[in-house]
């Protein structure tokens, strides 16, 4: 049975997730920040008589699903995706791998989520936390990155780094060379007291292979484990999968999302 989430039964959804942060960050991360008082976020609880099996969360037609021990009831979780027709879909991989068998119509991206376990590479001392000023051109260079910034577009994305930033949500570390032209871009996309998701971390084609990506990441994270934050990342193709684990990374889990072929 899924039931909608309210007001009376947040703390049971924090209690069942616990600290196990790292396979559902953005379901906890948007109920601590939104509740349940933004009408673009939504969640349920799924039971199995009166055992919680699963939590779902929905931000802006993206469904993200956590359960602790992987005993949803897949069946009622597939009637749930295809009543809301929803179009990309988040969790573990191996709780993706079983909606997938269900989904046809679905193609699957799977990466990794990696918690900071110890900083091991020296932070670049000239990397620094950027004001807000210097956003606009922060956001130009993410936004001309294939895989990271062009999707969204200069304008969306300045909007989403200028509401973080104004609002303690986000920080943006970066490096400049001799010339002082940004060469390279470390983010948190996410921050709670207690944990910070990072983003974000791009570094100009001339200067890649040079370790100022590490440099930049790690200086971020120093600054990040200073104020006693848990740090996380996805991450999806090798070269960040070297980076992360270069700086002090570990893979808590295969992560994957299913997106909605377009017919």
């Amino acid at each position: 049975m899924i039931v909608e989430c309210t007001n009376d039964n947040i703390e049971t959804v924090f209690d069942y997730i616990g600290q196990d942060y790292g396979k559902c960050l953005y379901i906890f991360i948007d109920l601590k920040k939104y509740g349940l008082d933004d009408e673009n976020f939504n969640v349920w609880i799924q039971y199995d008589d009166d055992k919680i099996c699963a939590i779902i969360s929905e931000y802006y037609g993206g469904v993200q699903i956590y359960s602790k021990s992987e005993d949803l009831i897949i069946e009622e979780i597939v009637e749930f995706i295809k009543q809301k027709d929803t179009k990309v879909l988040f969790s573990i991989k191996p709780i993706i791998d079983k909606i997938k068998e269900y989904l046809p119509d679905y193609e699957q991206e799977t990466g990794i989520v990696g918690e900071l376990e110890e900083l091991i590479f020296e932070p670049d001392l000239k990397a620094y936390s950027a004001p807000v000023e210097e956003l606009e051109e922060i956001v130009r260079i993410v936004s001309e990155d294939e895989g990271i910034g062009k999707p969204y577009g200069f304008d969306s994305l300045y909007s989403q780094y200028y509401e973080r930033k104004t609002t303690d949500f986000g920080r943006n570390f970066v490096l400049r060379d001799d010339d002082n032209e940004i060469i390279c871009h470390a983010g948190t996309y996410a921050e709670l007291p207690e944990l910070a998701v990072i983003g974000g971390v791009i570094t100009s084609i001339p200067y890649r292979g040079k370790g100022f990506s590490k440099g930049t990441l790690s200086a971020l994270c120093s600054q990040l484990k200073s104020e006693n934050k848990r740090i996380f990342s996805y991450y999806y193709i090798p070269s960040a999968t070297k980076m992360h684990t270069s700086v002090g990374f570990k893979q808590i889990e295969e992560w994957s999302k299913l997106s909605k072929i377009e017919q």
